[in-house]
This record gives C-alpha cells, structure tokens and sequence, in this order.
C-alpha cells in the first residue's frame, strides 16, 4: 500500500549544532524557530509529491531544579502547542569536563614549584576560573529509533524525512525501507552524516542557507 504522507523526525541538538557550524556561528547565539521548521518541511511537498502529515522534534531536558530547567520547559510547553509538532524528550546528562582535574593538578604543581601556598593559589584560581560541565543528551536517539519503527510498521506515513546524523540509526533506516517506506535525510552538510545511513538513504536533501538561517534566527539579547 503506498502512503502519500511524509513526517519529519529532527533530532533538535544536530540541527542546531550542525546548522551553526555550516552558518559559521556560535550555536549559543542562535535558537530554534519551531514554526520556521514546519514551515521548511511543508515546502517540501511539492518535491516528494507527497502531503506533509507532522514533525517530530527530538530534544532533551535538563532534571528538575537544574537552574536552566524553567527557562527549558517554558520553551518546550509553548513548542508543544505549535502546530504540526509533537515533541519527544529525553533528559541531559552532565559530566565534568575530562581536562578539568590535568589543569588542577597542575595548577597546584605550578604553585608548589614557585614556592606558593597550593591552597591560597587554587582558592584564587576558584574566583577567577569556573568549568563548564559537558552535557550529553541521553535517550533521544531511542525515542527517534522507536517512533521510526513504530509509525513505519502501522503506515502512518510512506517517507521519513530525517534530520539526523547518527549512525545507529542505519538499522533502524533499513529496517523501515524492507516495509516499503522510502528515507529521506535532510542535512546542513553531508559530511555530518553517518556514512552508514548516507548509503541507506533514499535520497539527501542539503539544507540551504537560507533555510537555516529561516529555522535558525540569531537570538535577542535580553534588555534586562
């Protein structure tokens, strides 16, 4: 049975990522326009000859009480409400960075060396020093796996079009081209994508710079 609907399923961290890099900006300086995005892949109608049926938007959430977390879910409640979105959620993990305790160390070593209290010197490095932790998203390349099958195994739609680069999701691609649906991946650069899921693909669609500049807008400074 052939299905004349699409959906897009965007993994929202690689667009957001790896738009920036192609744009040549900072990603902390741009945001996400949820409704630019419908809007980008609604236009590709016409080429897929197809009707656009919804997004699914794959992001992740820092744990209650984090000091970003009711900036996050005001962002992600009004995401929720935006037509032609259904929003998938994992959760953010965040670790030290791994050079952090090499540059303490060494700190301590350097203080030692001149003849300086170790401590005195780490208590003023404190001050003037803060690492950031490194965050890795967890559980959204499963979400993406399991609506993938899912949606594909009850004909919900006849062509994936994913924004994603990860290459465990070539199995999964596969999977759902043996049921008959066709993929297609949607990239700011190809070279971003899994080789693995590049072969797979039934077809890719660069993004161009003036889609990402439409789904990616610079952010507005805040006055206060």
């Amino acid at each position: 049975m052939v299905i004349s609907s699409y959906a897009g399923f965007i993994d929202a961290g690689f667009l957001r990522a790896e738009g920036a890099r192609a744009l040549g900006e900072n990603p902390r300086g741009l945001r996400l326009d949820a409704e630019a995005v419908v809007t980008w892949f609604d236009s590709l109608s016409y080429g897929l000859e197809q009707r656009f049926l919804r997004a699914y938007w794959y992001d992740a959430r820092f744990e209650p009480g984090h000091d970003h977390a009711e900036g996050q879910r005001r962002f992600f409640v009004a995401l929720g409400q935006t037509p032609g979105i259904q929003l998938r959620l994992g959760h953010i993990v965040e670790y030290r960075p791994w050079f952090e305790t090499g540059i303490r160390e060494a700190v301590k070593r350097t203080a030692v060396g001149v003849g300086l209290d170790p401590d005195t010197v780490m208590n003023e490095f404190d001050r003037h020093w803060t690492f950031r932790p490194e965050r890795r998203q967890k559980g959204v390349d499963t979400l993406v796996a399991l609506d993938l099958v899912r949606l594909a195994s009850r004909n919900v739609f006849g062509t994936a079009v994913l924004i994603s680069g990860d290459r465990d999701l070539a199995a999964v691609v596969q999977a759902i081209q043996e049921w008959g649906c066709r993929v297609v991946v949607a990239t700011p650069d190809r070279y971003c994508v899994a080789r693995e899921v590049l072969e797979l693909a039934d077809r890719v669609i660069e993004i161009d710079e003036e889609g990402l500049h439409m789904m990616l807008p610079r952010r507005v400074p805040s006055l206060s």
